[in-house]
């Protein structure tokens, strides 16, 4: 069995790769969206067209983008020796997290409590919201 430092090696590896894997895609989706804003439509069809695939391509950089961003961070930490420890409560993250997650910058305890906790935001945000000019008529009533 290898020790985590080993590992930790290993993985880090693997972020460099897939950066550069990303570096290129998104390289290649921006050079693509460039030139279908520059595209001729013949007509409406191939218009409609142009713009789905222009609308995957943006929604496809942007989640490469945010994965990117992801792993950048994650190299950081590599470098100032944090990585693999969660950045809130300082244990380290089980190496088979790491494995299916590399960026990941939180064991699954403390993800899981800030996923709660968005989820709760997220909730509260959309509830509905008492209607001021309604209470006050009420109160004007008794």
């Amino acid at each position: 069995m290898m020790k985590r430092e080993d590992q930790i090696k290993s993985l880090t590896k693997k972020l460099v790769q897939r950066r550069r894997e990303l570096l290129e895609l998104l390289d290649g989706e921006l050079s693509e969206l460039h030139n279908s804003d520059d595209a001729v439509a013949g007509d409406l069809a191939d218009a409609a067209v142009e713009l789905d695939y222009a609308t995957v391509n943006s929604t496809l950089a942007e989640a490469e983008s945010d994965e990117l961003a992801a792993i950048q961070a994650a190299l950081l930490r590599v470098k100032e020796g944090a990585y693999g420890r969660c950045v809130d409560c300082s244990k380290n993250i089980p190496i088979d997290r790491l494995r299916k997650v590399p960026f990941a910058d939180k064991c699954v305890l403390c993800q899981e409590a800030k996923e709660s906790l968005q989820d709760s935001i997220r909730l509260s945000n959309n509830a509905p919201q008492a209607n001021p000019r309604r209470s006050r008529s009420t109160s004007s009533r008794t």
